[in-house]
């Protein structure tokens, strides 16, 4: 043992060889050799090194007394544990001989002990109970004694003779005795014997322990104020001080019946004890002693928010109960006193403790219970109000992605079925960058220590983590925080705010169960992750209430969130006008984007299902006037964010922060809703002219960066990205990336121009070779096998050159029905009749590859691979008009056929809406319409989540979800039938179809060149503008030659014919004549090359007719001599549907 000697021993040095220097000699040396540098050297014997030497000892000195002392204390300290340890084994030597003999000498189980006595006893038991010298078997002996002694003190001593202890003078020793013998008691009840109290309650009956906790914590047995006080000490300090209180015990009871799945609190009378003790406890509340009241609640949250399951442990409601006596109360008066309580309970848990401390474990263990809470409160506003301060500084990712990973969810019951029936070809999906998703949390360290932890609870913690999703916890909360922030003023820093607070708990499970699903622009019918579309679908469940009638008092949850956020940016309005910062772009926080990105994404989820019914005629959940003023929200706020660069919008090159991450995801989201609206727009409009369009945008053709236009560019979230991080700096870059993710900010004219220039460009690279007539692809094809003869022409092309090959010029020559070919050399007139006639029997429903809607329609077939001998010959034939169309567009000639938007949607890569159904299928659309609103009972209709097809006179059934066959429709699930009937309809049937068809376009044009366009624009590139023929535009731009002058009359009864007796067909039949197309050139006949030209023939009589060479847009016009014989030879030829023969 160390004897505290610090005497140096002497040793004698026999090697000869000098001693190594430790100590003071070992740092002058060092200090000396490190101060001689190779200018300076110190001087054996200076100043300088004498007055180091002193320093060093002084140094040495005051080391060694800091040494000597703390060796004596450590010393000191051994002796006086060491001289306790004696004297706790004496003490209890000495009462266990008294002990011994008190019970040889009298019946301890009838005759009370003095009570001074019994505080003697209690007292040398309390003292040396905790010695290391006695085995433990002669402890648990004592202490048996000590509480039976205790116990008939209790029951059978009298005030009279002294011997009752509860009688006794009731000092602070007394009040410490009864505490820690009930600590005592308590402690080994539960260690001991709670596990045979769930069965054995006889027994545990007639328990001394039972009967003298009983009798030291039962108020009835203090009766004097003097008692009463005195017992409210014991209880705090039971409560409170103790190392094992009265709310450990009721923790441990509650761990025992979680984890043994049992609850039969009422019929045991330890767990019945326990919880009248912590309720009796938490009664103290009530009193007037401020300080108290903090510590007995700061210690009950402690005790209970950090065990699993505890709030809604049925011993916590018995405890519940007792404390705040809500017997005479009305349910919703119960849930208002409960709430209240729990409220100051998580008050004083988050000011008692620094939350994000809390182990990985604890914090799982507290989230579960505070969302158990919620729903045992009937969502008490006191509640509710409170918990989004809790939760946002205990919920992390690796929190959320380990309560809702996909190993341990079920399977959504109402997923696709990933078979072919269900896979959509058609659709090109879009993955974000990795960097920009979630791969599978990591499971480090910190995870799987506390997932250890939870051990046998886990399950159940998990259980009430899934709540935060799979139940309307979420939606709940949020919709109580925005009627509440209506009406009481919001806080002025926007981080206070309960709303800001709780959608940043929703942030991190958005972004930590579904990023790429998130931050993915194009709108798809896919599910997000199951617990994402549980947690959207409960915040936009009142859309399938049914339609209100307009106008009406909106109260929705996503109307409630845009209210908010509409305040908010009034308020930074108000702020930034006051600070003279007007023309500055407004600048959101942090939280207010968080607030943002949940509005984005539950309204976007919402606007998947929402049909027009509601949105137009219903104006649910907005009023068409809000939704204008949102559309204007989110236009300004996407322009501030990614076309003007500063360090407010400006993300890092690589990983994001978790700032960083909210504003790059807040944007993604605001596309993603901006585009969804623009195309419910394009359906069926309800924004004004130009809305849509971006302020100051320069001129297009000078600015856009033609490379990232080019397929397999940059597109979706990972161009917005680019735009955001500051590597793109360039304008012209900046819009090339903006015409991939929000084309229509800029102007229609503005992108056909951009799209003939990408053409042009294309043209321009293929140089001579396009240029020179004599390297054109020849083709001759008869008129009636037009379609069969081209299919042939296109197919060898591709396979003895390559599909690129199409973008040559091709000659053609026509044949006739006698087989002779026809008049005329092919300058481009005869390709442009080609074309038109080529795209007008490939298209037509009597071919067999597309069908007619009722407002004649066109889209694919989907039984077209009937029509052919095999599927290999169906797809090519699909591609085979794919290129057909796109080549008709590469080469500027604008055709016939009009096609349905549902299929223009598929070309665009954009998602079909169940409104289009009514466009493909009317009847179907109204069934399901019928089946939305349908009051009975949906199960009796015999529904199931599949739908049969006849193939080959068989019927053949698809599933909608797996095993669809066997799932039927109910009234809760047929808005899901709904949607996956349409999605089937419009997304799946014809997607094989519709993706060859897109891969032949495909290789004449990318298809990021026409994503530019919504489906009506597109059509308008294929076909013109369908409006009535702007005569006053044409005759701007209509040339005059062979002697022609606007001023003559034979030109002027020409316009006067055209425009006063012509009909609408008439001029388009012309129109067709001169330029081979019907219709009117997309920006006017200004951009028609060549323009128009009328060319004097000169003729004796007015029997010649006019002819014309579409090739060069010129009409040959005889010179006739009056009007009437003008008109009628006009009309005849444009009615003969001649060729070149004609001339």
């Amino acid at each position: 043992m160390f004897d505290g000697s610090f005497k140096s021993s002497r040793k004698v040095n026999l090697s000869g060889r000098k001693k190594p220097t430790t100590g003071y000699n070992a740092r002058l040396s060092s200090y000396i050799s490190s101060s001689r540098g190779p200018n300076t050297a110190m001087v054996s014997g200076s100043k300088e090194e004498l007055l180091l030497q002193n320093r060093l000892a002084r140094e040495e000195r005051s080391s060694l007394k800091t040494r000597t002392a703390a060796s004596i204390k450590i010393q000191a300290q051994y002796r006086r544990q060491r001289a306790m340890q004696e004297s706790r084994g004496a003490v209890f030597q000495e009462l266990e001989q008294h002990l011994t003999q008190l019970v040889e000498s009298i019946e301890i189980q009838d005759q009370a002990v003095l009570a001074d006595h019994v505080q003697l006893i209690v007292r040398q038991f309390l003292f040396s109970r905790k010695t290391k010298q006695v085995a433990r078997e002669r402890v648990r002996k004592i202490q048996d004694y000590v509480v039976l002694i205790m116990l008939i003190s209790c029951l059978k001593g009298s005030v009279d003779t002294d011997t009752n202890i509860l009688e006794a003078e009731k000092d602070q020793v007394w009040i410490y005795q009864v505490t820690k013998m009930s600590e005592i008691v308590l402690l080994t009840l539960v260690q001991e014997q709670v596990k045979m109290s769930m069965h054995e309650t006889g027994a545990m009956a007639l328990s001394p322990y039972l009967l003298l906790l009983d009798t030291l914590t039962n108020g009835s047995k203090y009766t004097t104020p003097e008692a009463q006080k005195a017992h409210a000490n014991v209880l705090f300090h039971l409560g409170v001080t103790t190392e094992y209180s009265s709310f450990d015990a009721v923790r441990a009871c509650i761990a025992y019946q979680v984890k043994k799945g049992a609850s039969c609190t009422e019929a045991d009378q330890l767990v019945q004890m326990i919880a009248r003790i912590a309720a009796q406890t938490l009664r103290l509340l009530a009193q007037d002693q401020h300080v108290r009241a903090t510590r007995i609640t700061q210690k009950f949250a402690k005790t209970i928010l950090l065990s699993a399951s505890s709030v809604s442990s049925p011993i916590m409601s018995h405890v519940m109960a007792a404390a705040l006596s809500p017997d005479q109360l009305s349910d919703s008066d119960k849930a208002s006193k409960l709430g209240l309580f729990w409220a100051s309970v998580l008050h004083h848990f988050r000011d008692g403790l620094v939350l994000p401390l809390l182990s990985w474990h604890q914090r799982a263990i507290v989230v579960g219970n505070v969302i158990e809470l919620a729903s045992i409160c009937l969502f008490d506003e006191a509640l509710v109000r409170i918990i989004p301060f809790v939760l946002s500084e205990l919920v992390t990712p690796s929190l959320v992605q380990w309560a809702f990973d996909t190993k341990h969810t079920q399977q959504d019951p109402m997923a696709t079925e990933d078979d072919h029936d269900m896979n959509d070809d058609g659709e090109v999906m879009i993955v974000p960058p990795i960097y920009l998703s979630t791969q599978g949390f990591a499971w480090d360290e910190e995870v799987q220590h506390g997932v250890d932890k939870l051990g046998d609870v886990e399950s159940s913690v998990r259980a009430q983590w899934q709540k935060l999703c799979y139940s309307n916890f979420s939606a709940r909360c949020l919709d109580l925080l925005l009627r509440t922030s209506e009406r009481s003023l919001e806080p002025t820093q926007p981080e206070d705010s309960a709303v800001s607070q709780f959608c940043h708990v929703l942030a991190i499970v958005l972004l930590s169960t579904g990023r790429s699903y998130m931050l993915t622009v194009a709108a798809t019918f896919a599910n997000p992750p199951p617990a994402l579309f549980a947690l959207l679908s409960a915040m936009t469940v009142e859309q399938f209430a049914g339609v209100p009638i307009f106008p009406t008092n909106n109260t929705s949850l996503i109307h409630s969130m845009w209210q908010w956020i509409d305040r908010a940016k009034k308020r930074m309005a108000i702020q930034r006008l006051t600070a003279s910062l007007a023309d500055r772009p407004l600048v959101f926080t942090t939280s207010q984007m968080q607030v943002l990105l949940i509005f984005n994404v539950a309204y976007s989820h919402m606007l998947l299902g929402l049909v027009d019914e509601t949105f137009y005629n219903g104006q649910w959940p907005f009023r068409l006037a809000d939704v204008i003023a949102l559309v204007t929200f989110l236009k300004q706020f996407i322009y501030d964010m990614c076309w003007t660069i500063n360090r407010d919008n400006t993300l890092s090159v690589g990983s994001m922060d978790e700032k960083e991450l909210v504003l790059f995801s807040t944007v993604v989201t605001c596309i993603k809703l901006f585009n969804q609206l623009y195309d419910r727009d394009c359906r069926r409009r309800f924004m004004p002219d130009g809305a849509w369009l971006w302020p100051s945008m320069p001129v297009i053709e000078e600015v856009v960066d033609l490379e990232l236009m080019r397929e397999g560019g940059n597109h979706d979230a990972h161009a917005i990205y680019m735009l955001m991080n500051g590597k793109v700096l360039s304008s012209h870059a900046r819009a090339a990336l903006i015409l991939v993710t929000i084309p229509q900010v800029l102007s229609f004219n503005e992108r056909v121009q951009l799209f003939q220039k990408l053409l042009e460009d294309g043209k321009t690279q293929l140089g001579h070779i396009r240029d020179e007539f004599s390297r054109a692809i020849h083709v001759r094809v008869k008129r009636d096998a037009i379609v069969d003869d081209s299919f042939y022409f296109f197919q060898e092309v591709c396979d003895t050159m390559s599909p690129s090959a199409l973008k040559l010029r091709v000659k053609v020559t026509f044949v006739n029905e006698q087989g002779l070919e026809e008049a005329g050399v092919d300058g481009g007139g005869v390709f442009k009749e080609y074309m038109d006639n080529l795209t007008k029997n490939a298209f037509s429903p009597e071919y067999g590859f597309f069908l007619e809607t009722s407002e004649h329609l066109l889209y694919p077939n989907p039984g077209a691979r009937y029509v052919v001998d095999s599927r290999k010959e169906a797809l090519d034939r699909y591609r085979f008009l794919g290129r057909v169309l796109a080549k008709a567009v590469y080469e500027n000639i604008l055709v016939e056929p009009q096609f349905a938007a549902f299929f223009l949607n598929k070309l665009l890569g954009k998602f079909n809406y169940i409104d289009d159904l009514n466009s493909l299928d009317p009847e179907l659309y109204t069934s399901l319409m019928r089946l939305k609103h349908y009051d009975g009972n949906v199960e009796d209709l015999a529904l199931t989540f599949s739908v049969s097809e006849m193939e080959f006179g068989e019927v053949v059934t698809r599933n909608l979800v797996p095993d669809g066959a066997n799932v039927p429709v109910t009234n809760e699930n047929r808005i899901r039938y709904i949607h996956l009937m349409a999605n089937y309809k419009l997304n799946v049937l014809s997607s094989i179809e519709s993706a060859a068809f897109l891969k032949g376009f495909r290789d004449l044009i990318p298809g990021t060149w026409i994503q530019m366009f919504a489906p009506a624009e597109l059509q308008m590139l294929i076909g013109g503008t369908a409006t009535n023929i702007d005569i006053d535009d044409w005759e701007r731009h209509t040339q005059y030659g062979g002697g022609y002058h606007p001023s003559q009359r034979v030109i002027q009864w020409f316009w006067e014919i055209v425009r006063r007796d012509f009909t609408m067909e008439d001029r388009a039949a012309l129109l067709k004549f001169i330029t081979s197309c019907s219709r009117q050139p997309l920006l006017g006949f200004s951009r028609l090359a060549p323009q128009i030209c009328i060319h004097q023939v000169r003729v004796e009589g007015d029997d010649r007719l006019p002819s014309s060479a579409t090739c060069m847009n010129l009409l040959k016009l005889p010179a006739y001599s009056n009007k009437e014989s003008m008109r009628k030879k006009l009309l005849y030829a444009i009615r003969s549907n001649a060729g070149f023969d004609l001339s």
